[in-house]
């Protein structure tokens, strides 16, 4: 059942998946990998960003108004991760796809840049991505930033959507159980319901690889999972940022900036799951007073 309901939580994190007009500079490259190659998106210039999406198993597409909004800062990374966009693998299976090789692609790619640290900002089970790779390479991290992350213990997995269909009718809650999916459960992951139908009607099917999704999520959404112990060893600057109305409510991000020593916990009102569409003026301006001042702490070390 519990494996049930990862997959189900990866079908919902999803953002407008229609194609956008990133950045005049953008560029493009790949990385070679065991079988396949890992395809990227640069754009900007100055500290690198690393921009991971979640799901898991979503193209990386949802995420480019960010990449593209803070591009006139920083350079901006967005990787096709390991089983989505043009970075596919062959066979599918379980060794092809698993946490520890999703690891790996980043390092090699972070290795083929030539970057010595960079800053990661994960959305969703992006976040829960971001915060593996800090935990198994932390000397190659200079910050974190966590939107609207996941649980970090498998025990709090369930309450995800149990606060998904209470924020839904009776009507669309019907439909949700009966028939699980973007279009019957996305109003409960927003506050503004306008925006909800937005992105519902904006859905392609094409950009979420359910096989990618189920395998990731064996991994890091595991039975007994719980990161906060390897969290409370690291010693980095973190953001913890997402809407207070988010499902993956303000505990479970309060769970996370206990575990993240020195942390920065920020809560976005009449905000949701995707929080640069809901508040996009608050978002991004979190974002850049964190990357300010944390590279300014950095700096004094």
């Amino acid at each position: 059942m519990k494996q049930k309901l990862v997959f189900t939580l990866a079908m919902i994190a999803c953002s407008l998946m229609t194609t956008f007009t990133w950045a005049a500079d953008v560029r493009e490259g790949k990385v070679e990998r065991s079988g396949f190659d890992l395809y990227y998106r640069l754009a900007g210039q100055g500290e690198p960003l690393l921009l991971l999406s979640g799901g898991p198993g979503y193209d990386c597409d949802y995420l480019e108004p960010v990449a593209r909004e803070l591009s006139s800062s920083y350079r901006t990374i967005l990787v096709e991760l390991r089983g989505t966009g043009r970075s596919l693998p062959s066979p599918v299976n379980r060794e092809t796809v698993n946490l520890k090789l999703y690891l790996a692609d980043l390092e090699a790619l972070r290795e083929s840049l030539k970057i010595e640290r960079w800053t990661l900002l994960g959305h969703s089970a992006g976040a829960n991505l971001a915060m593996n790779y800090a935990i198994a390479f932390p000397n190659h991290v200079a910050a974190l930033i966590l939107a609207d992350s996941g649980p970090v213990q498998s025990a709090a997995l369930g309450a995800v959507f149990d606060n998904v269909f209470l924020r839904l009718t009776p009507e669309q809650g019907a439909a949700a159980k009966k028939t699980p999916s973007p279009q019957t459960m996305l109003p409960g992951y927003f506050y503004d319901r306008g925006k909800a139908q937005a992105m519902i009607a904006a859905y392609r099917p094409e950009s979420f690889h359910a096989d990618i999704g189920e395998l990731l999520a064996a991994d890091e959404m595991a039975p007994e999972m719980d990161l906060r112990p390897a969290l409370q060893r690291l010693s980095l600057p973190a953001l913890v940022l997402a809407g207070r109305q988010d499902p993956m409510d303000p505990a479970i991000q309060y769970e996370i900036h206990l575990a993240l020593k020195g942390s920065r916990l920020v809560l976005l009102d009449r905000c949701g799951h995707f929080a640069w569409l809901e508040q996009p003026e608050a978002f991004y301006r979190a974002i850049r007073k964190f990357l300010s001042e944390s590279g300014q702490l950095r700096g004094n070390r």
